[in-house]
């Protein structure tokens, strides 16, 4: 019984003297932390650069689905209509596969 309170007792001795060891370095190694070890909420808030809002409409991308700005995206016209494309690689797949679609059909 004496051996079980002996190792209780040195289970939460090692425990604080791991929580101490573990303020001292974040202390040494540097500012503000979170509770989980990462920059605290100010300093991720200072030093973000804020990002110009989207503007424009949403068209869904042909190809992969994806919804785009019609600002930001890459834009095919094709008989007398816009399509709008994420990436120039899904303009690209999306020209091949016209071209093949009217090969095999011409």
């Amino acid at each position: 019984m004496v051996r079980l309170f002996a190792y209780l007792f040195d289970l939460i001795v090692a425990f604080f003297l791991a929580r101490l060891v573990n303020r001292a370095l974040r202390q040494f190694f540097g500012g503000p932390q979170s509770r989980f070890g990462g920059p605290g909420k100010r300093a991720r808030a200072e030093r973000a650069p804020e990002r110009e809002a989207v503007r424009g409409e949403m068209a869904r991308d042909p190809v992969c689905g994806m919804f785009v700005s019609t600002e930001l995206s890459h834009r095919l016209n094709q008989g007398g209509q816009t399509l709008h494309f994420c990436s120039q690689e899904c303009l690209e797949r999306y020209q091949r596969s016209e071209a093949q679609r009217s090969g095999t059909t011409g």
